[in-house]
């Protein structure tokens, strides 16, 4: 019998499940305070990423760039950043993580992940001189 690559791939999800769950012996006040601990976790991974990927693309911004087909190295780097990002969304949406209460926050992450992966593809294309 040939193994299934997704028969894997269920098990690592119910790993998580497993690992993600919280005890029924935990009392109530300690559910509000993991509550009140996670209220502002969004927030803080988008900040996070956000001042990530301005420190990268300082790093990539702060020479110039070269002057052979820079706008069409840029739109291509650009648009393997997004590809990359929506693969993240993407394994988020069927881990079951990729879940938001309003708009907001379903605009900031997605776009700090977006920026945060263009921004690492434009320091390892233009840092390794290809």
């Amino acid at each position: 019998m040939p193994f299934d690559f997704f028969d894997g791939l269920g098990f690592i999800g119910d790993l998580l499940n497993f690992l993600g769950s919280t005890s029924d012996s935990e009392s109530l006040g300690d559910k509000e305070k993991s509550q009140k601990k996670s209220k502002y976790i969004v927030e803080w991974w988008s900040g996070s990423l956000l001042l990530l990927s301005a420190i990268l693309f300082f790093f990539v911004f702060k020479d110039p760039l070269p002057t052979e087909n820079y706008l069409q190295t840029l739109v291509v780097c650009s648009i393997i950043g997004f590809v990359i990002s929506f693969v993240v969304f993407f394994a988020l949406y069927h881990f079951g993580l990729y879940y938001f209460k309003s708009i907001f926050k379903l605009l900031l992450f997605s776009g700090s992940v977006i920026l945060f992966s263009v921004a690492v593809v434009f320091l390892i294309y233009f840092k390794s001189g290809i």
